[in-house]
């Protein structure tokens, strides 16, 4: 099956993580759901700042990828001075992210996270201050196949039905359609912008050396206005588009200044 609008599509420069100096200084295990979905371009557009858009699409010049990644991190630590020091509770979390965006003067690609919503309150107000993710502290978690994102009142912010279409696999040789795509595409830089409007980067370390992963065929509902210019829609995930995986190693740098 041909890979789902990855790399190939959207040409242009990533900025490696050697090359950026970069080094890990945080990790998680991540058991949970990615859905790749696809929104008309104008729409997509809405969400990112003014002074980021979208990279063309040649393959596709209508449409534009958004990702929901969403699940527990567990066995959180912090990593310094070659040493992992286990740091804070299992949590929830909750994010929605644009591959393949650029800044309007720049050439690099990019990862934008418009909104993210965690469970546990640090991790808010690190990505916030340091990284720039637009997160805020919500309520999540599974009830049956369904991932519900609540406030602390209990209104509904975001909820997705997930449902297996194949068994578990290691994730290392899997040779499930578009696994590898959707891995390139997260080993851009991740763009965030904090409040003073300063842009930063950051990278996510996807380690899948020792995940297992299933296919599965997912649909998600935002249900309330999230800000950043999300507002309610059905989200269908595209062909092959959605991956459940079990302790993958989900590795955070420092943010540094962006590089576009």
């Amino acid at each position: 099956m041909r890979p789902f609008l990855g790399r190939e599509a959207f040409p242009g420069p990533a900025i490696e993580l050697a090359a950026a100096g970069g080094s890990f200084v945080g990790q998680a295990a991540f058991d949970g759901t990615i859905a790749w979905t696809q929104w008309p371009r104008a729409e997509v557009e809405r969400l990112l700042p003014p002074d980021l858009e979208l990279a063309a699409n040649v393959a596709a010049p209508d449409l534009h990828p958004v990702v929901f990644v969403f699940g527990e991190q567990t066995h959180g630590a912090i990593l310094f001075g070659g040493f992992t020091v286990p740091a804070g509770p299992d949590y929830w979390e909750l994010a929605i992210a644009i591959p393949f965006v650029k800044h309007r003067r720049g050439r690099h690609l990019h990862v934008h996270v418009p909104r993210m919503y965690a469970s546990y309150f640090p991790p808010v107000w690190n990505g916030n201050t340091h990284y720039g993710f637009g997160k805020e502290l919500a309520r999540m978690g599974w009830q049956g196949p369904i991932f519900l994102v609540t406030t602390a009142e209990g209104t509904l912010l975001v909820h997705a039905a997930v449902e297996p279409a194949g068994g578990w696999a290691p994730a290392e040789g899997c040779a499930l359609p578009n696994l590898a795509a959707l891995r390139a595409a997260f080993a851009l830089p991740v763009v965030g912008r904090k409040a003073d409007g300063t842009f930063v980067s950051s990278y996510f370390g996807w380690d899948f050396t020792r995940a297992a992963v299933r296919p599965a065929d997912s649909w998600v509902s935002i249900d309330a206005p999230l800000g950043a210019g999300l507002v309610p829609r059905e989200c269908h995930d595209v062909a092959a588009g959605t991956f459940e995986v079990r302790g993958m190693l989900w590795r955070l740098t420092w943010p540094a200044a962006c590089r576009f």
